[in-house]
């Protein structure tokens, strides 16, 4: 079986930690274990038996997180490793070699290049740019006209951070209806909203919605790699059967620390944390870009990015690869989602840390005339 190279994932595993500072990271600075548990219930963890718990995740974890869905229960959830696993085997359960799959871009390219390596017909639908990045209603009745099994958006978007408006939504559900299609909703960046009101959820909406998430962005826990399904009961029990030859399940410890972080009350208070990080980030980057004439952006709504477009002759990857190498600072190539003159840079981290990556940024520009 063939795979494209996800050239995002592969140059970050190949250079984010060899970087001085990393800004290829599209979530919040990560939590500490302390800042989930109370002190004694962490130091209960050093005396767990590290047996395989449950597989398909905890009752109260799948409780937990079915609670940040309206009319979901836990038989609605699978718990995954990621969302990464959690896409793969809804793709693998629901979706058959040669079925038409529709996947709105620019995006985390996952559904792309493993729709294709197991033999689906995977075709692209652009989201508008210059309208915010929503969905052109007209292009996508173009494209679901003769049919499709499975329709793929992220909202909050990556790497964007754009939400769909309602007209969007209205657009995507009306799709689906018509065709009958699945509607698969990466939702990872719900949660870590900038400015307006936390997203809602696609979950509910349709009888036939999949929503896929995690704890990695929004929670700031990508250590724990705990991902998570919101469907129909039918969908997690067929994703649950192709869990049993892909990881089996979850960990045990990340389980445990999951329920405490998706727990309501202890949810609002660590996705507070990010929003407030995530705001005085975003403020940063916009006085950064301001200040520049050969930079704009769309201020995202949500989620620790910010794509950032520049006006000038210099490929996208070359840009990343050149300013790593001189200067320590790793950003996402545009080229990498399929888009040019772009570079995606992560506002989730610590401030400190962004303030330094930009600052470096200039006195790459400002050596080759470009500031």
């Amino acid at each position: 079986m063939q795979f494209d190279t996800f050239l995002m994932e592969r140059n970050q595993t190949l250079f984010e930690n060899g970087v001085e500072i990393n800004l290829t990271e599209s979530g919040i600075h990560p939590c500490t274990i302390e800042e989930i548990l109370p002190a004694q219930e962490a130091e209960a963890l050093l005396r767990l038996p590290l047996g395989y718990g449950w597989t398909d995740g905890r009752p109260d974890l799948r409780s937990a997180i079915a609670s940040w869905y309206p009319g979901a229960s836990a038989t609605n959830v699978l718990v995954t490793n990621g969302s990464s696993e959690a896409t793969m085997i809804t793709l693998m359960a629901m979706i058959d070699p040669g079925d038409k799959v529709l996947f709105a871009v620019p995006n985390f390219m996952q559904v792309d290049g493993l729709g294709r390596a197991l033999g689906m017909d995977v075709r692209r639908l652009p989201l508008l740019a210059d309208r915010g990045w929503q969905v052109d209603p007209e292009a996508l009745k173009t494209a679901t006209k003769d049919g499709v099994k499975l329709i793929a958006v992220t909202n909050p978007g990556n790497p964007t951070g754009a939400v769909l408006a309602q007209r969007s939504r209205e657009a995507l559900l009306d799709a689906a209806r018509e065709t009958g299609a699945w509607l698969l909703v990466d939702e990872i960046y719900r949660g870590g909203e900038i400015d307006g009101a936390e997203t809602e959820t696609f979950y509910g909406a349709y009888e036939r919605v999949i929503v896929t998430s995690s704890l990695s962005k929004s929670f700031a826990c990508p250590g724990l790699r705990l991902g998570w399904i919101v469907g129909p009961q039918e969908v997690v029990e067929e994703a649950a059967k192709r869990q049993d030859y892909t990881t089996i399940g979850s960990g045990i410890l990340s389980q445990i620390l999951g329920a405490s972080v998706m727990e309501p009350t202890n949810r609002e208070r660590i996705l507070a944390r990010g929003r407030a990080l995530l705001r005085e980030n975003a403020d940063l980057v916009e006085r950064w870009v301001t200040k520049r004439n050969r930079w704009s952006w769309q201020r995202p709504a949500a989620g620790g990015m910010a794509f950032l477009h520049y006006d000038f002759a210099m490929p996208s990857e070359e840009l990343s690869n050149e300013l790593r190498e001189e200067q320590s600072v790793f950003v996402v190539a545009g080229s990498w989602f399929g888009i040019e003159n772009h570079i995606r840079i992560g506002i989730g981290v610590q401030t400190e840390h962004l303030e330094e990556g930009l600052a470096r940024l200039d006195k790459f520009l400002t050596r080759r005339g470009l500031a």
